[in-house]
């Protein structure tokens, strides 16, 4: 008896084993970095690791196509290969919407050569796009002439700061101070941090939206400064092709001396 319980364990634990392999998906696709499920703005960049292999055969064939109620199906990669195990790395730029919180599917395909498929999805929910970005105001930063505040960081504009005592890598933007003439306000700013400069004064400052400054920041040639600068100016700034914010001048002021020349402006960022 004791012999036949033995037997029947071992024959159950076969049974399941066979099952569970029998269960198991032929192909996989798995995220080695990269969230299935996340939220993003328009513009930004996720970053997926990717493995893709199969169990019982080869990889044939690997695609990548996203799809959204704007802009449909689209194909990013469609790919031939032969190999048990694939590691791959995308880069998905998040795209612009005309409206807020559009949901994004990225679907990833494996296919080994037995017919065996699987594909992931992953989905993104794109906020912020349609709406009117929040306005800092009153800004003020003064003359690269000067010993005052001279400089500020687009982490936080609203805290300018003398340019001589903080580190070049918060110098996202500051006063270029004029060599021939110190004492006249150069009206030109430059950066530490390669950001790059628009000036576009036909954009619409108060209607900004994360789709519309990056739209226009995109299309126009970007500058690695911005020169003569007088109220009403609006800037538009970013790094490469992805837009960080605008920027309206509401005053400049150049009075005797240099301690006293400054800049006013309006900033709206893309969070």
């Amino acid at each position: 008896m004791k012999r036949l319980v033995t037997c029947l364990l071992v024959f159950v634990g076969i049974f399941f084993s066979c099952e569970r392999e029998k269960d198991a998906t032929p192909v996989a696709v798995l995220l080695r970095s990269g969230e299935v499920v996340q939220m993003s703005t328009p513009g930004s960049k996720i970053r997926y690791e990717i493995s893709a292999y199969s169990l019982r055969s080869t990889l044939k064939n690997f695609r990548i196509t996203s799809f959204d109620s704007e802009h449909g199906e689209r194909l990013f990669l469609d790919s031939n290969i032969n190999q048990a195990r694939l590691e791959h790395t995308f880069i998905l730029d998040v795209p612009e919407f005309s409206r807020d919180s559009v949901p994004f599917e990225l679907k990833i395909r494996a296919e080994d050569f037995a017919g065996n498929f699987y594909v992931l999805t992953c989905r993104v929910v794109v906020v912020g796009g349609a709406q009117i970005l929040p306005t800092l105001t009153g800004i003020v930063v003064y003359s690269g002439s000067s010993g005052r505040q001279n400089a500020f960081s687009l982490n936080d504009p609203s805290q300018p700061f003398v340019k001589a005592l903080a580190d070049s890598i918060d110098v996202d933007i500051y006063d270029h101070p004029n060599a021939t003439v110190p004492e006249i306000l150069s009206r030109e700013w430059r950066s530490y941090t390669d950001i790059r400069f628009v000036k576009i004064n036909s954009f619409n400052f108060a209607n900004a939206t994360a789709t519309n400054i990056n739209a226009s920041f995109r299309s126009a040639v970007r500058q690695r400064t911005v020169e003569d600068l007088k109220p009403n100016d609006i800037i538009l700034v970013g790094r490469n092709d992805i837009a960080i914010g605008a920027i309206l001048i509401t005053d400049v002021v150049d009075n005797e001396g240099v301690d006293n020349d400054f800049y006013r402006f309006d900033v709206k960022l893309i969070k």
